[in-house]
């Protein structure tokens, strides 16, 4: 265990869940059963997912408000919506003790940490944090700590707080499997605008492009593949969506400004028939994307990647992951390139070095299956 671990051998004694939906759930799971903290006390507003919190394994006891949830704790967690975290961080302050540590889940951390400067005690430190994990379901129903295996969880913390208290947050937080990453709050904010809040309106923009079209039954028809892959986020919560929106909507703004320049671009090449634009165009967006790489360079390691084609068959993927696993081969990602309806598609395997990549080639050859690196 790292060094700096409490005497009982816990990151913290008793932790204080505020929000026990998907993501606080998935957090407060992962801390019970790596056994990282002693105690956790949850509370939300809505008592059956408290109770459902509390079935699922993600919350120890439950408290009956949230200062009854904080006194004592010695760190907070509020997984609750942007627009009620700066309301709730007010309440709560009261009942932390000295040297308590507070954090958030939020999408955005901005005005979180501007307001926070005027009522936060000294004595009490409040890191932002924004643990870049989800899915479109919602609720504790969607609540998983494999979420957190290998996402992006970004901390805020304020220029007064001390660097040992981060760094112990820090290290619990690797330990659910995790990478932590500091940034700054303003660079937070417009670094996802463009690769998160962008995302969702404009998935949620297409489907509204099409949602009056006429025949709509053969839309729903044709509309397969690269379609429902780029909209499946449209399926995410509405009003968490607002909130995300209006606390961000400065640099929202901005990045869709930027997107409208690019729909007016091709669109001024489709009116001028300009074939070579058109064709550059996309080669342009092609090679950017392929230079992304599938795990982030510096904080997290490169993977050696697998592309595999399968059929659209009950278990097919449960079966080559099965494959894989009698024999010791760890897969670290896995990610559906291309389907076809009815005849299966191709997914991307990832494992952490070159010795797994080439065993697990090798294997799937044997097996019949058309495999290659990548």
């Amino acid at each position: 265990m790292p060094a700096d671990f409490s005497n009982s051998g816990f990151f913290y004694n008793r932790v204080a869940l505020i929000g026990t939906g998907m993501i606080g759930g998935s957090i407060g799971i992962a801390l019970r059963e790596r056994r990282l903290v002693k105690e956790v006390t949850g509370f939300d507003r809505d008592r059956s997912s408290l109770e459902e919190a509390l079935r699922k394994g993600a919350v120890d006891s439950t408290a009956k408000s949230p200062a009854g949830a904080v006194r004592g704790a010695n760190l907070v967690i509020l997984a609750v919506p942007v627009s009620r975290t700066v309301e709730l961080l007010k309440e709560i302050v009261p009942f932390a003790g000295e040297g308590t540590v507070i954090t958030d889940a939020g999408s955005t951390k901005s005005r979180i940490m501007t307001e926070t400067e005027d009522f936060v005690p000294s004595s009490v430190y409040f890191i932002g944090g924004h643990p870049m994990a989800g899915s479109e379901e919602s609720g504790i129903g969607g609540a998983d700590p494999g979420m957190l295996e290998n996402a992006i969880y970004v901390l805020t913390p304020g220029p007064e707080c001390p660097a040992g208290v981060v760094e112990k947050l820090e290290q619990m937080i690797r330990e659910t499997g995790a990478q932590p990453l500091i940034l700054d709050p303003e660079v937070h904010d417009r670094v996802v605008a463009s690769v998160s809040h962008l995302p969702q309106v404009v998935s949620a923009a297409l489907v509204r492009s099409v949602a009056g079209a006429e025949n709509m039954e053969l839309v729903r028809t044709l509309a397969a593949g690269g379609f429902r892959d780029s909209t499946r986020i449209a399926l995410s919560d509405p009003a968490l969506w607002r909130d995300i929106c209006l606390s961000n909507r400065g640099a929202l703004d901005k990045a869709l400004s930027t997107f409208r320049e690019s729909i007016d671009t091709i669109q001024a090449y489709l009116a001028e028939n300009d074939e070579e634009a058109i064709e550059e165009f996309f080669r342009q967006a092609r090679d950017y994307r392929r230079s992304i790489p599938h795990r982030g360079r510096g904080i997290l390691p490169e993977l050696y990647d697998i592309i595999v084609l399968i059929r659209d068959t009950p278990g097919a993927i449960g079966h080559l992951a099965g494959l894989l696993g009698d024999v010791g081969i760890n897969i670290d990602a896995i990610e559906i390139l291309h389907v076809r309806e009815l005849a299966g598609g191709s997914i991307r395997l990832g494992f952490r070095d070159a010795e797994q990549q080439q065993q697990a080639l090798e294997l799937l050859h044997k097996e019949g299956y058309s495999a290659h690196s990548k």
